[in-house]
C-alpha cells in the first residue's frame, strides 16, 4: 500500500468527519465511530481486526480517564445548584471599581469556568451580568461576552473541563503539567480577550426581563438584584435531578472544592520525585494528589455547601445521576477518540504524516493548533476540537518531535479559535445578551480568536526558553 494512498485515506477521513457533523449534523460519537471502521477498512486492517482495535482503543481510554470526566462533571453540578458559582461571581464585582466591571466578571469566569461548561456558566450568571449593566450603562456586547469567554477559555486548556482531560489522557500528560501550563496560556488568553471586548463601543442593552424588576423599584439594583430565577426561567434555580440550592454560601467555602483538587494534584506532581521514596508521608501525598482522588474529594469538600442538605437524597444520589447525565457525551466522544488514535498509530498513518509535514518546512507545532482551529472552527465546538485535534496527534508526537505538553497545549489553545454561528454557547450568549448575529461574531467571534492566538503565541515563548 503506497505511501501516498494511506495519506489520502487519513485527509479524507478527517474531511469526512468535519463535513458529516458540520454540514449532515451528524451525532460527533457516531460519525467518529463510522470514520474510524471505515479508516481501518480502508487501509487493509480488515474487520474483524479494526474493531479489536477499535475495541481496544475505545477501553484504553475509558480506563484511563472514565472517572476523571465523571467526577469532574458532578463537581460543576454541585457548584452550580448549591449557589457557590453566584457567590463567588458577587464577591469579584464587590472586589473592583465600578470602572473595572468587566475584569471582575472576567475574573469570576475564569475561576468558574475550571469546573463549569461555558454555556452552563452563562446561562447562571446573565441575570447578575445583566443588572451590572443596567446599572452601570455599560454595553451587553461588552460584558455578555466576557462573561462567556472567560468560562470558554479555561474549559478548553486546563482539567477538569472534559476536553483538556480527554486530551491530556489521549496524549499521556499528566494532571499537574496540564493545569499548570494551561493556566499559563489560558489566563494570557483571558486578558488578551477581555482587553480587545473592553474596547467594544457599540451599546446593547440587557434584555427587559432580567431588568424590569430594577426599573419597578424606581432605580439601578444591585449586581446580585438579578441572582433570582428570572421570569424565563435562566436565572439560579432549582432543579428536578439535583439538591435544591441553600439560601447563601461562604466564599471560602466555594472556592475549596474548586482549588483544593488543584493544589493537590499540582503539590503531588511536582513535589512526589523529590520526597523520600517508600515513605508513608510521600504515599500520602502521591495518594491524595492522583487526579481521581483529589476529584472525588473535591465533590466531598463541596457537600457542606448544601448545609443540612447534603444527607438527602437530593444532593447524595440525584445530583450524583445528574453529574453522570452530563459526563455521558464526553465519556462517549473520549473513547471513540482513543479509538481513532489507535487506528491512525497501528496503520501506519502517522509516519508519512510526519514526513508530509516535514516536507513542507512548516513548523511541526504549528500543525495541531491548525488542527484544533479547524475542528472547532468548522463544527463549533471546542471540546470536540480538544478531544479530536489529541486523538489525531497522539500517534504522530515521536515522528514530529514534539513533547506531549507542547502537542496538549497547542490544540488546547487551536480548538479556541473561533466561536461562531454554529456553536451552541455562541448562541446562548447572544440571546441572552440581547445581540444580533454580526454583533455576536464581531464580539465572541474574533475574541475567541484572539485567545486562542495568544495562547499559541506564549506556547511559543515557553518552547523558545525552554520552560516546556
Amino acid at each position: 500500500m503506497s505511501d501516498i494512498y494511506t495519506l489520502l485515506a487519513f485527509l479524507t477521513a478527517i474531511a469526512v468527519l468535519v463535513l458529516l457533523i458540520a454540514r449532515f449534523k451528524v451525532h460527533p460519537v457516531a460519525t467518529l465511530f463510522m470514520v474510524v471502521v471505515a479508516l481501518g477498512l480502508v487501509l487493509g486492517m480488515g474487520g474483524t481486526e479494526t474493531i479489536e482495535l477499535v475495541t481496544e482503543g475505545f477501553g484504553g481510554t475509558l480506563a484511563s480517564v472514565g472517572l476523571l470526566v465523571i467526577f469532574g462533571c458532578v463537581l460543576g453540578r454541585m457548584l452550580e445548584l448549591s449557589g457557590a458559582a453566584t457567590k463567588i461571581t458577587e464577591t469579584a464585582l464587590n472586589m473592583f471599581a465600578e470602572k473595572r466591571v468587566p475584569w471582575a466578571i472576567a475574573l469570576a469566569s475564569t475561576v468558574l469556568g475550571i469546573p463549569l461548561i461555558a454555556d452552563t456558566a452563562v446561562v447562571m450568571l446573565i441575570p447578575i451580568v445583566s443588572a451590572l449593566a443596567y446599572r452601570t450603562g455599560m454595553s451587553m456586547m461588552k460584558l455578555g461576552p466576557i462573561l462567556y469567554l472567560g468560562a470558554y477559555i479555561m474549559t478548553s486548556v486546563v482539567p477538569p473541563g472534559p476536553g483538556p482531560l480527554a486530551s491530556a489522557s489521549l496524549l499521556g500528560v499528566s494532571m499537574g503539567e496540564a493545569i499548570l501550563y494551561g493556566l499559563m496560556v489560558g489566563v494570557p488568553g483571558v486578558i488578551a480577550a477581555t482587553v480587545y471586548l473592553s474596547f467594544i463601543k457599540t451599546y446593547v442593552p440587557p434584555k427587559p426581563e432580567f431588568v424590569e424588576h430594577l426599573a419597578g423599584a424606581g432605580g439601578p439594583g444591585s449586581p446580585s438584584g438579578g441572582a433570582p430565577g428570572t421570569s424565563d426561567g435562566t436565572g439560579p434555580k432549582t432543579a428536578s435531578d439535583g439538591a435544591a440550592a441553600p439560601a447563601s454560601v461562604g466564599l471560602f467555602g466555594s472556592l475549596v472544592p474548586i482549588l483544593a483538587p488543584i493544589v493537590l494534584i499540582i503539590v503531588a506532581s511536582l513535589a512526589g520525585p523529590v520526597l523520600p521514596e517508600g515513605a508513608w508521608f510521600t504515599e500520602a501525598v502521591l495518594f491524595v494528589g492522583e487526579p481521581t482522588v483529589a476529584l472525588f474529594l473535591a465533590c466531598l469538600l463541596a457537600l457542606p455547601l448544601f448545609r443540612g442538605r447534603w444527607k438527602d437524597k437530593a444532593t447524595l444520589n440525584d445530583l450524583f445521576e445528574a453529574g453522570l447525565r452530563i459526563a455521558a457525551m464526553p465519556l462517549a466522544l473520549t473513547g471513540v477518540g482513543g479509538a481513532l488514535a489507535t487506528i491512525i498509530r497501528e496503520t501506519g498513518v502517522a509516519e508519512n504524516v510526519a514526513a508530509g509535514i516535514e516536507g513542507t518546512g512548516m513548523s511541526p507545532v504549528v500543525i495541531p493548533f491548525l488542527v484544533g482551529a479547524a475542528v472547532c472552527t468548522i463544527t463549533g465546538s471546542n471540546i470536540l476540537g480538544v478531544m479530536t485535534s489529541a486523538a489525531i496527534m497522539q500517534p504522530l508526537m515521536d515522528d514530529l518531535g514534539l513533547a506531549p505538553i507542547v502537542v496538549y497545549l497547542a490544540c488546547a489553545t487551536g480548538a479556541q479559535v473561533m466561536k461562531h454561528a454554529n456553536s451552541s454557547g455562541f448562541w446562548v450568549t447572544t440571546t441572552l445578551s440581547n445581540m444580533t448575529v454580526g454583533q455576536g461574531i464581531r464580539s465572541i467571534g474574533v475574541a475567541s480568536f484572539l485567545s486562542g492566538v495568544t495562547g499559541f503565541l506564549v506556547l511559543n515563548v515557553m518552547i523558545a526558553t525552554g520552560l516546556v
